[in-house]
């Protein structure tokens, strides 16, 4: 017989999307809000392989944040990709490659793009949303799109061609977003939350200054990139 997965305090809270000031913006992020496409969302708790399971936002302080040897090879096995940041937007070529992104996944298939970016004003709403966009020659095989705060930056949404998974395409342009952040003299970056048990979210930890939500108190801690079974107590 299976334990029961109990939870107590619940969150999980809607909002429609509404252009915030880029102070606005911090607040809801240190709050526990993350963007999603029209909406705004919290919660403290998920499903994962049809299972219960608590979320942990995460961000990270940018003043303690800098490359490990691991993430630098990966800048450096991907340097013969062309790189271009540009104001957002929400195109059907972005689109096509969504649909080739979502192969990857075996449980909430949404229907769109649109379910994760604004579809009519990604380069607005909440704020100046950005993106980059990773080109193979001619090929557009990523594109990450992420919103500008005062202090902060939402790494919001990234979408990649499942066929260069080799490449690490989704860390790769959060590191980008990590090192567009600091230059741009930013404290933070979120960068969504992960389960408190092991899943496909689980390489948003290896990163240096990352600290997590603890909802109970609003505080953000800092957090080691310890075996994820053990900081559940923080959630």
């Amino acid at each position: 017989m299976s334990a029961t997965t109990i939870l107590e305090n619940v969150i999980d809270e809607r909002a429609d999307m509404v252009q915030l000031n880029p102070v606005g913006l911090d607040r809801i992020l240190s709050e526990g809000w993350r963007l999603l496409g029209r909406r705004m969302v919290r919660h403290n708790f998920s499903t994962w392989h049809r299972k219960l399971c608590r979320t942990i936002p995460l961000r990270v302080r940018l003043s303690a944040f800098e490359l490990s040897k691991s993430q630098r090879q990966t800048l450096r096995r991907n340097a013969d990709l062309q790189v271009m940041s540009a104001s957002a937007q929400f195109d059907a070529e972005r689109e096509r490659l969504f649909e080739l992104h979502r192969e990857r996944f075996h449980e909430k298939q949404t229907t769109s793009l649109g379910s994760f970016i604004h579809s009519e004003f990604p380069n607005k709403f909440p704020t100046e949303g950005r993106e980059l966009a990773v080109y193979l020659q001619d090929e557009l095989i990523a594109c990450s799109f992420f919103h500008l705060g005062d202090l902060a930056v939402s790494g919001t949404y990234c979408v990649f061609d499942p066929v260069h998974s080799r490449r690490s395409l989704g860390t790769l342009t959060m590191l980008l977003e990590l090192l567009i952040a600091k230059e741009m003299g930013k404290v933070f970056y979120y960068h969504g939350y992960t389960h408190d048990t092991p899943s496909q979210f689980d390489y948003k930890l290896n990163i240096k200054g990352l600290e997590a939500l603890n909802w109970d108190t609003g505080e953000w801690l800092p957090l080691n990139r310890v075996p994820v079974r053990r900081w559940v107590d923080i959630a």
